[in-house]
């Protein structure tokens, strides 16, 4: 491989990296969002994580 192609490669892969982390944070954000709408509405925590609210990014 010459060089152009490696830089190409770290390249490719640490954007991969960087979008993986923050998809990671979206979903955290929206979750933390979500729960604490629901504070409100179920004060008792451990019953808001029976609940389960799944996060589905589109289809």
């Amino acid at each position: 491989m010459d060089s152009f192609s490696l830089i190409a490669l770290a390249a490719l892969v640490l954007s991969l990296l960087t979008l993986i982390l923050l998809i990671q944070l979206f979903r955290n954000l929206i979750r933390k969002q979500i729960d604490d709408q629901m504070k409100d509405m179920i004060p008792i925590k451990v019953i808001r994580e029976r609940i389960g609210i799944r996060i589905k990014l589109g289809k």
